[in-house]
């Protein structure tokens, strides 16, 4: 079904709203979770905040696009829970993130205006790279894809993906800075 229909739904307050979303939707949502989270459980427990929080939020939102939203939210409520699990820990996921703070301003400031901008300009950014660092940067920093996955995934050694993410992240600040995006 359309996501324009299924976000007709919810409007409507019609549960098949939600059903229709974890139909087309939660493979893709605990594949993003279990990117997050090591335990299965906290990943499904968290995709069920998720459907909460779809409800609770959709209205008043409406979506440009339903798969941009829902991963987003997705991301948000796995790393919350990330956090909550692992407080005071240092470990290769948070080792992740802090790859792209260099890269990406803090989103806390200013919060509702800077999202929007920051996130057409990562859609250019990604649009702008050839088709393999385009998948390498959305498997690394949506998808929550591991160093070790990715060499597997495109037969490369891991010094190789890093290599390779470090320009990808290098090239993102500079257009970050040709955008007039403050990094």
């Amino acid at each position: 079904m359309d996501d324009s229909k299924i976000i007709d739904l919810l409007f409507e307050r019609s549960e098949s709203g939600l059903a229709l979303i974890e139909q087309k939707y939660k493979g893709l949502s605990l594949h993003i979770l279990s990117g997050i989270l090591s335990d299965f459980a906290d990943a499904e427990e968290c995709y069920n905040d998720l459907l909460v929080a779809v409800w609770n939020s959709i209205p008043p939102e409406r979506p440009r696009s339903l798969t941009a939203y829902i991963c987003t939210l997705t991301r948000r409520i796995g790393i919350n829970c990330y956090k909550h699990n692992h407080r005071e820990k240092r470990d290769g996921y948070r080792l992740m993130l802090s790859e792209l703070d260099e890269a990406i301003p803090d989103p806390t400031q200013d919060a509702e205006s800077r999202s929007e901008v920051i996130t057409e300009a990562l859609n250019r950014f990604a649009v702008s790279l050839d088709r393999e660092g385009c998948i390498l940067f959305l498997r690394r920093y949506v998808y929550m894809e591991s160093v070790t996955e990715l060499a597997e995934r495109f037969q490369m050694s891991e010094n190789a993906v890093s290599s390779r993410l470090f320009r990808i992240r290098k090239r993102l600040k500079a257009f970050l800075r040709e955008e007039n995006i403050e990094v």
